[in-house]
C-alpha cells in the first residue's frame, strides 16, 4: 500500500468533515438570511456543499484499504462547529458569516490546494473534480462578504472576527499534525489561511466603510 495513501485518507476525511460542517451552517444561515436573494444564495451553497461532503467520501473509498485511516482522523472542526452553533442559536447571522464563509470556507480552500500536490487512484477525474470544488468554495467566501456588507457590521465585530481566527488556527495546525509530514510547514499552512481571512475581512470592510 501506498505509503501516502493512510495520510491522504485523513486529509480528505478532514475536508468532508469541513463540508457537512458547511452545508449544515449554510442551511440555518438561509433560514435566517433577511432577503430573498441571500435565502436562495445561501441554499445555493448548503447544496453545493452537501455534494462536495459525498464526494469526499467517495474519494476517501477509493482509497481501499487506506481508507480506515480515515477512521482516526479526529474532528479538527469541533470548536468551529459549537461556536457556530451558539451564533446560529443567538439569531447571530453576522457572526456565523465570519465563522462560515470567513474561516471555514478558507480552511477548505487550503486544504483542497494541498490535496492537489498529493496522487489518487482515482486519477484526472478526481481532480477535475477538485478544481469545481474548488471554484465553488472560492465563490462561498465572496458570497459571505457580500451578505456581510448587505448586514452591515455588528457590534463586536472585531472581537468576534479575533475569536473564530484563533479557532482556525488550532484546527489549521491540527490538520498540519495529521500530515505528519516534515516537509509540511505548519505555520506557513496557517499563515496562507489567515492571510486570505484577513483579505477577505478588509475587502468586506472597505464596502461598508
Amino acid at each position: 500500500m501506498d505509503n501516502n495513501a493512510p495520510r491522504l485518507a485523513r486529509l480528505i476525511e478532514v475536508l468532508r468533515q469541513g463540508e457537512v460542517l458547511a452545508a449544515q451552517t449554510a442551511l440555518r444561515q438561509s433560514d435566517m438570511a433577511p432577503t430573498l436573494w441571500m435565502r436562495r444564495a445561501l441554499a445555493v451553497q448548503a447544496a453545493q456543499e452537501r455534494s462536495h461532503a459525498a464526494i469526499a467520501g467517495i474519494a476517501v473509498r477509493v482509497l481501499g484499504p487506506a481508507a480506515g485511516a480515515a477512521e482516526d482522523a479526529p474532528d479538527v472542526t469541533a470548536d468551529l462547529r459549537r461556536q457556530l452553533e451558539r451564533d446560529l442559536d443567538a439569531g447571530e447571522l453576522a457572526f456565523s458569516l465570519i465563522g462560515l464563509q470567513g474561516v471555514v470556507e478558507h480552511l477548505g480552500e487550503a486544504l483542497l490546494e494541498r490535496l492537489g500536490q498529493h496522487p489518487h487512484p482515482a486519477g484526472a477525474v478526481l481532480h477535475g473534480l477538485r478544481k469545481k470544488v474548488l471554484a465553488q468554495e472560492r465563490g462561498h467566501v465572496l458570497l459571505g462578504s457580500r451578505c456581510l456588507q448587505a448586514l452591515g457590521r455588528p457590534p463586536a465585530h472585531a472581537e468576534k472576527l479575533d475569536h473564530y481566527r484563533e479557532l482556525g488556527r488550532v484546527a489549521a495546525l491540527r490538520v498540519a499534525e495529521l500530515v505528519d509530514d516534515a516537509r509540511f510547514d505548519a505555520n506557513a499552512f496557517w499563515c496562507d489561511i489567515d492571510t486570505r481571512l484577513t483579505d477577505w475581512h478588509h475587502c468586506a470592510q472597505a464596502a461598508q466603510d
